[in-house]
């Protein structure tokens, strides 16, 4: 493998392709430049969106009558070994299918559910990317971790050219703001993603040791619904949970289960309920909870995710669906679908589970309490708009350039972050390194008891912007370099809604 560390940090793993010399690279860059100068948000851990959604519809369920119904799948998972973990991921193009629906598949490892990636704080992630994709470009981006943005490691600004491969190396700190959670993987070469990431290359990716925060969970059966979703033509979006149109998801009555759910699709925004079931949040985005609290809906966004504890309900058949939402102002409301099936059957199981939950505490000392106690060091706007043909995405009024710091940050400073959306559907704000507190959705208030690392935010109405306030901790010595925050609908980001921030010591 050749490779070349360009001025502006992107590394090419091909020496022969800088960027000049890559016409498609210059045709993105010149459009993007000239195009630059040419609802509570629900996730709030207070219900965690109780009261946000209607009565909905009736759901679209897939019509498997005469199918046989399939058992939930569980990713296959690689695990480190002696504090390291190595794994090899080769992107490639292949059809793909969901139920009866066909579509044109981007996937690693000839699998839409690819490896989920197990390690433990202080192991090292060497993931050998190998781009086997005939018509462009690819990278990772380990999404949610607080490791270095610096050279092998999370480095968005890294190109690995069709044909070639790269070698990340990515050490997870033993100490400091990262902790036990869920996080996951996918690529990040700006233009590129939206169509990469529809097609499937996502995958999930867990530091170990959740069990230490709440001992409750250590000997619980875990479950991971991955939720992506496609596209098939016709204004459709088809949700899968790991790979599987309505799956079937067994729990006996009164049984405890853990469950991590990861939105680890592209673009779409949907409220999550069980019908007649709740669930018990332990985490938000990787970051724990002071003790379990109870939600029976929620809106997740692309890129967010929730660690819960699910009792099982009494002996039946449960709907896991998304319901009715209206994302933008101009489409019909998206219709409710059924994404599983939740069967509660066999012997009933602890009579007092719920009151067990519910005492559970984590008594670890948590970031959100150092972040809440932090003195505000500075306060930023950024404004979330497009051109009306909506073929352009911006930052305050800029598309992403890989040659602009947009905003360059002291180590060690905690910032109040505003951002106004002024466009009347929804977006979400993603801050690559760090995770943040969430403080205020349109006005109101939060109480948010974890912090996060993506949230969606509510659409302007006629009246008045959507607006999100955030608070920011600088604070992390391995967060030293250059990194993104962007809208994590990555079609929007793929359109120039992103920028670039610098931490500095």
């Amino acid at each position: 493998m050749n490779s070349k560390q360009t001025g502006n940090g992107r590394r090419y793993c091909n020496a022969a392709a800088a960027p000049d010399s890559d016409p498609r690279h210059q045709g993105r860059r010149s459009f993007l430049r000239a195009a630059g100068h040419a609802v509570l948000a629900a996730a709030s851990t207070r219900g965690l969106g109780a009261g946000l959604l209607g009565s909905g519809m009736a759901l679209l369920r897939s019509d498997r009558a005469n199918a046989a119904r399939e058992p939930l799948v569980q990713p296959p998972e690689v695990r480190s070994r002696d504090g390291v973990l190595n794994a090899t991921l080769t992107a490639a193009q292949d059809r793909m299918h969901l139920g009866e629906i066909e579509f044109p598949g981007f996937v690693y490892n000839d699998s839409y559910l690819p490896p989920l990636l197990r390690v433990r704080l202080g192991d090292i992630l060497r993931i050998r990317l190998q781009n086997n994709l005939t018509d462009g470009p690819t990278n990772l981006h380990f999404h949610g971790m607080n490791v270095s943005p610096r050279g092998r490691s999370d480095n968005v600004f890294i190109q690995v050219r069709p044909g070639r491969e790269f070698e990340y190396e990515v050490t997870v700190p033993a100490a400091g703001r990262q902790g036990p959670g869920l996080f996951w993987y996918h690529p990040h070469d700006h233009g590129f993603v939206n169509r990469q990431m529809l097609g499937g290359m996502s995958g999930g990716l867990v530091v170990d040791g959740s069990e230490t925060l709440f001992p409750i969970l250590k000997d619980l059966p875990e479950r991971f619904f991955l939720i992506k979703h496609a596209e098939p033509g016709g204004g459709r979006e088809v949700i899968s949970i790991n790979g599987q149109i309505d799956p079937v998801v067994e729990i006996a009555p009164g049984e405890m289960q853990f469950w991590r759910i990861a939105h680890i699709g592209a673009s779409f925004f949907f409220p999550f309920q069980i019908e007649g079931m709740s669930l018990y949040v332990v985490a938000t985005d990787g970051h724990p909870l002071s003790r379990p609290r109870k939600a029976s809906e929620f809106l997740i966004g692309p890129g967010q995710r929730i660690d819960a504890i699910a009792i099982g309900p009494p002996a039946g058949e449960y709907a896991v669906a998304s319901k009715l939402f209206k994302n933008m102002a101009w489409r019909e409301p998206f219709p409710a679908q059924q994404i599983a099936t939740i069967v509660s059957t066999g012997s009933p199981r602890s009579p007092d589970a719920e009151t067990r939950v519910l005492l559970a505490r984590n008594d670890r000392p948590r970031w959100i309490d150092e972040v809440r106690a932090s003195t505000i060091s500075r306060r930023r706007r950024l404004e979330y708009s497009r051109t009306e043909d909506r073929s352009v995405f911006m930052i305050d009024g800029r598309v992403m350039d890989d040659d602009r710091v947009d905003q360059t940050v002291k180590l060690g400073a905690t910032e109040e972050w505003t951002v106004v959306n002024t466009d009347q559907q929804f977006h979400s704000f993603h801050i690559h390194q760090t995770a943040f507190l969430v403080t205020e959705v349109n006005g109101i208030r939060q109480d948010d008891d974890s912090l996060r690392d993506t949230f969606s935010i509510p659409p302007a109405t006629d009246d008045r912007p959507g607006i999100l306030k955030v608070i920011i901790p600088f604070t992390d010595p391995e967060i030293i370099g250059r990194f993104v925050y962007h809208c994590h609908a990555v079609d929007h980001e793929d359109k120039g809604m992103m920028g670039i921030v610098e931490v500095v010591a």
